[in-house]
């Protein structure tokens, strides 16, 4: 009989151990999270981005309804790397009909900006599309002031853009990032192809653009910091259960069959945290000395994580040209005044810009008789004698000034490399 209850006790025991443990497994596995919700940073008072806001919904308000206008756009701008200047009506209507959007926001560039936006998946940005579209224009006039030999104006439309594009990118995300990056390649392109009809004066303000440029010059890992912030904030709302955060775990059936609070969202959040931080940390470092890290394994974060890579490249080839075409700038201004190519870009006066991102190390720069070359290893890391990576396979190469595109992508074959480009 004692025997039988120890037993019964016993039994009763192990049930209420299980039980507890259960209710406390369950307890912790459906817990809140513990990271706090992220706020947005404050904004400073006269906020430029707000006035960008609105000046880009009236740009594509004028864009639909002036019929002139889009076909203007349409014809001066063929393609996304082209432009041309043989059509001089429809080119000084787009710059007449834009001009008071332009002298409006240059008054703004060198004030503290900050993106508007908000920590939430339904936020839209549509000035996205604008800004870039500035880029396009300031890069036609870029090209009609070097026709008017009017440098003076094109470095200062060159400068506008730069500026303009790192203002779009405080505190903004990876898309305001590599629209930034879009926006400084156009002009750049247009910069880099007039750059050997420079006299002095005005390659000496392009190196002065270019280093002001730096001063406001955002890293990537910002954007990876907003990005980390804005999917916390998500994954507060998925365990609240909003609609708008459902919707965005909405296609993956198998997460949707639970409730939000069964996936053990705070597990996802820490290891969220975790992995952008760490990429934060990777993206700070050199395209070469950035390693790969191990994806994490929840899967509402691998559901949410950002690809990064493309942000890092993008930026870092951006990076280094704006940094190549004040480098090669000053080489320039220096032969027009010495007669010959410096020995090196510290005797050019530029050591400060003379910082490949691919590397963390310096360019490369050959003077010769017939000019100089001046280009990054490129993301390999390693020195192709100036031979060009083809932009449109992203392959081996040297990254010069002016992009080599390469063949169309799926045309096969191996992916090819431009010759070296000898500027002057």
């Amino acid at each position: 009989m004692y025997t039988l209850r120890r037993r019964r006790i016993g039994c009763w025991t192990a049930v209420a151990t299980v039980v507890l443990a259960t209710v406390g497994l369950m307890r912790w596995w459906t817990a809140p999270i513990d990271i706090p919700r992220p706020q947005r940073p404050p904004e400073p008072a006269d906020n430029p981005y707000d006035v960008y806001r609105s000046l880009a919904a009236y740009t594509a308000q004028i864009f639909r309804n002036d019929p002139m206008l889009s076909y203007a756009e349409q014809e001066l701008f063929p393609s996304r790397y082209n432009l041309r200047l043989d059509r001089p009506e429809l080119t000084g209507y787009l710059l007449r009909r834009m001009s008071p959007v332009r002298r409006e926001y240059r008054r703004y560039l060198r004030k503290p900006c900050v993106v508007i936006m908000e920590y939430t998946p339904v936020w839209q940005f549509p000035e996205l599309a604008e800004f870039r579209r500035w880029a396009s224009i300031e890069a036609l006039d870029i090209a009609l002031a070097a026709q008017e030999e009017d440098y003076a104006r094109a470095v200062e439309n060159y400068r506008t853009v730069l500026l303009l594009a790192e203002q779009i990118r405080t505190q903004g995300n990876m898309l305001h990032h590599l629209v930034g990056s879009a926006m400084q390649a156009v002009v750049n392109r247009r910069m880099s192809e007039i750059l050997p009809l420079l006299p002095v004066a005005p390659c000496e303000q392009l190196v002065a653009a270019v280093r002001e440029w730096e001063k406001y010059r955002v890293p990537p890992e910002q954007a990876i910091a907003v990005e980390r912030a804005a999917l916390l904030s998500l994954l507060h709302d998925l365990y609240a259960g909003k609609v708008d955060a459902m919707r965005v775990v909405a296609e993956n059936r198998a997460l949707m069959r639970w409730n939000p609070r069964w996936l053990n969202l705070r597990r996802a959040a820490h290891e969220l945290n975790t992995y952008l931080q760490q990429v934060e940390t990777e993206l700070s470092r050199p395209i070469v000395h950035q390693k790969q890290l191990e994806p994490p394994r929840h899967p509402v974060v691998r559901l949410l994580m950002p690809i990064y890579e493309g942000l890092a490249l993008s930026t870092a080839e951006a990076t280094t040209r704006i940094r190549l075409l004040g480098c090669a700038a000053a080489v320039r201004a220096y032969r027009l005044k010495h007669g010959s190519y410096p020995r090196s870009l510290s005797d050019a006066g530029v050591a400060d810009l003379d910082k490949d991102p691919f590397t963390g190390g310096n360019f490369v720069y050959k003077p010769a008789e017939k000019g100089f070359l001046l280009y990054s290893v490129g993301k390999d890391g390693k020195d192709d004698g100036g031979w060009l990576m083809a932009e449109r396979a992203r392959g081996e190469g040297d990254i010069s000034l002016l992009p080599f595109m390469g063949r169309p992508r799926g045309a096969g074959g191996e992916p090819e490399k431009g010759e070296p480009v000898w500027l002057k």
